[in-house]
């Protein structure tokens, strides 16, 4: 079955000519948004070489911003890493995904990580976490998907007693898993990634990543996007995260 970026390439003109990559080995940046257990099997459709070049409407700087209330629950800065093999949650767009854009977009993460376990560090174990972040680009057309952007992940750990973490990730790239459901992969092949807080490991979180899967398939996800009402939010199923 095509991933996302073929069907879109065939489906829109204006975007055929982009070349896709093979670019991430999940994610996120998505976000998630993040170590990926099992991101060997996904198939990468997004060309982040491009995608980041034409990256206009969001900076991490603006993301980090939408990120920091979280932060302020307090609590001990814990070392080491962490690792959630289950995320799941939910992608909001405003106004929905269209195939037909009508202006700026806002996207906003709110997303549940559970099944949580720690490696070098003496903090509480860690039992679950809530991630948000918030993206702003310059259209809502259904295309904007494959456009990489900058994301900063901001996470409150349960127990509280744990301090937060906000990770900043340079890009995402477009993954698909085994039953072809589009999901997002962070960092990029090339994208950096930076973690203050709570879990940044030995070198400020640069081994963190995040990967999730919706619910739709890119054939479903650009159906919903060419209906009047648009797409207004894409489910995640599935996902893992890690921060180290």
């Amino acid at each position: 079955m095509l991933g996302l970026g073929s069907t879109l390439a065939l489906m829109t003109p204006s975007v055929a000519h982009r070349p896709l990559s093979r670019a991430l080995t999940f994610a996120v940046p998505l976000a998630l948004v993040v170590v990926l257990s099992g991101c060997s099997s996904k198939t990468l459709t997004s060309n982040t070489s491009t995608t980041q070049a034409s990256t206009t409407t969001t900076s991490t700087t603006s993301a980090a911003a939408a990120a920091t209330p979280v932060t302020a629950a307090g609590g001990v800065v814990v070392a080491g890493s962490v690792t959630c093999t289950n995320v799941t949650g939910t992608i909001t767009f405003t106004p929905p995904l269209s195939n037909t854009p009508t202006g700026p977009e806002t996207t906003r993460l709110s997303l549940t990580a559970t099944g949580c376990t720690t490696a070098g560090s003496s903090g509480t174990q860690v039992t679950s976490g809530t991630a948000t972040a918030t993206i702003q680009s310059s259209t809502n057309g259904c295309v904007s998907l494959l456009t990489s952007k900058p994301v900063a992940v901001a996470v409150a750990w349960s127990p509280s007693s744990i301090h937060a973490s906000v990770a900043s990730f340079g890009g995402y790239a477009i993954v698909t898993d085994a039953a072809q459901h589009t999901g997002f992969g962070l960092p990029n092949a090339k994208g950096s990634v930076s973690v203050a807080g709570s879990f940044a490991g030995t070198d400020n979180g640069a081994k963190s990543t995040a990967s999730t899967d919706s619910n739709l398939t890119s054939v479903q996800l650009l159906t919903a996007c060419g209906t009047a009402a648009g797409l207004p939010e894409l489910a995640i199923a599935s996902g893992t995260v890690t921060f180290s």
